[in-house]
């Protein structure tokens, strides 16, 4: 069904039929532009384009076209350029010139740009939900490992020692802020488009008001060249899950460089490992790798987003169109990613003996600095001290650790009235600043993730 053919009667080139057409991708907006459809059927009753007989048939339709869409039950025509001819072609086979009269005081414009304000509203709150869900599992596990000692690392060496509950933990607060910048997304996204028009506003008096309230959404967006021709809510949405996968993919790599045996500090279970076709005894983490090339590809379809609309005219050109594959993907990838990451942590098996071997004496030479430091030696005098200490250890083949307390006062006199005793749970357990390392703020920091939950209404 072609929407112009008054103007233009020729048939297309087939390469421009090619470049042209959207619905093998924008197929998926149909339930929502049976959604836009009865909306606008009911103001066009309200205005007396549809009588009451004519308006129930339109709404029919509408829902026996949803209904076989459901079922896979029809199939689009050569001419059916995008979702939306599809749909107005089948009401109008149906009805006639009733069904004709659906797009009375509308454009393509509107439409589009509702339907797909509706398809993210609706993919905003699916990931929400998985997003709680992976939040969750990552409330368990680290209240699971809260006195799980680790060998916390900087620039990849080591550095002090910490819990695996606080590592983890560590992913689940950067979630929140994830999560909160999805629900701000999704009220920027939630604005009804339709009403405007091509870009000057329906030549009918159309209540967009009402129009909003039957869709579900908060507010209408206020100025008719805006609403039709700027993407924004799918730039904010691509950067919103962009930053969400980058948070999964930093750690994902975290995790895969943790299941290699040399760390053998985790394994995940089989349902989310994969083997070799050619050597027997692999065991991969591809269910972290992939979440690491999708954020890569997400982050590719978010530049695509961006870059789309920096030399567009206003106020609507066809490049618009490139919008929803990028979206789409972007949206797919990043449930997905949510979904697989939940699963394979909630099933790893990490490995506190791994975890513990890898812990130095030299990482306690802080703890020694501070108690210096405590002593009234200034921390960089401190500091200086305990480095040329490690330096010599380091050298003769000893740790610190193999110091006694009276060898450190003999070392540090600053110490003899209060000679420290060195270890690592102790090193943790004295990060009792908030938000810190020790076991109890570890604690804490699972209530905090917990009242976020029960907040956002995750049970």
């Amino acid at each position: 069904m072609k929407l112009y053919k008054g103007r233009i009667p020729s048939d297309p080139n087939p390469l421009m039929d090619a470049i042209n057409r959207s619905l093998p991708f924008d197929i998926r907006l149909l339930p929502y532009d049976v959604a836009t459809n009865q909306a606008w059927a009911g103001e066009l009753q309200r205005l007396g384009v549809f009588d009451e007989a004519e308006h129930g048939a339109v709404v029919a339709r509408l829902s026996a076209i949803m209904a076989s869409f459901e079922a896979g039950a029809f199939d689009p025509l050569p001419d059916d350029e995008d979702v939306h001819t599809l749909v107005e072609r089948l009401l109008t086979e149906e009805l006639g010139a009733t069904g004709a009269r659906i797009h009375t005081g509308r454009s393509r414009n509107d439409q589009v740009v509702c339907d797909l304000r509706l398809y993210t509203r609706d993919s905003l709150d699916e990931l929400n939900k998985a997003l709680l869900g992976l939040i969750s599992v990552i409330t368990d596990r680290g209240l699971e490992h809260a006195d799980t000692l680790l060998a916390g690392t900087t620039h990849m060496q080591p550095a002090l020692p910490i819990t695996l509950g606080h590592f983890l933990f560590s992913l689940g607060f950067a979630l929140v802020r994830d999560q909160t910048r999805l629900i701000e997304t999704r009220a920027r996204v939630n604005a009804c488009p339709l009403g405007a028009g091509a870009m000057a506003g329906s030549g009918f008096p159309v209540d967009r008001e009402a129009l909003a309230s039957a869709m579900g959404f908060e507010s209408v967006l206020p100025n008719s060249i805006d609403a039709v021709s700027d993407r924004d809510f799918c730039q904010e949405t691509a950067a919103a899950c962009t930053m969400l996968v980058t948070h999964l993919s930093r750690y994902a790599e975290q995790f895969i460089i943790w299941a290699n045996p040399a760390f053998g500090y985790v394994r995940f279970s089989d349902q989310w490992s994969t083997g070799s076709s050619m050597m027997p005894q692999k065991r991969n983490p591809d269910a972290m790798e992939l979440i690491r090339g999708k954020a890569a590809r997400t982050l590719g379809a978010f530049t695509t987003l961006m870059t789309l609309t920096k030399g567009v005219p206003l106020s609507y050109a066809k490049d618009l169109q490139e919008d929803k594959e990028p979206l789409f993907d972007i949206l797919d990838n990043t449930i997905l990613a949510v979904r697989v990451f939940k699963e394979a942590l909630g099933s790893a098996c990490f490995k506190p003996e791994r975890l513990a071997a890898m812990l130095s004496d030299d990482m306690l030479a802080t703890d020694l600095a501070d108690a210096l430091a405590r002593s009234g030696l200034p921390f960089r005098s401190a500091h200086e001290k305990v480095g040329a200490l490690v330096s010599e250890l380091e050298a003769s083949g000893k740790t610190l650790l193999q110091l006694t307390p009276e060898q450190l006062v003999i070392r540090f006199p600053e110490l003899s009235q209060n000679p420290p005793e060195l270890s690592f749970a102790g090193s943790v357990a004295q990060r009792i600043v908030s938000g810190g390392a020790a076991p109890a703020r570890v604690r804490d920091q699972a209530e905090q993730l917990a009242a976020f939950l029960k907040q956002q209404g995750h049970s």
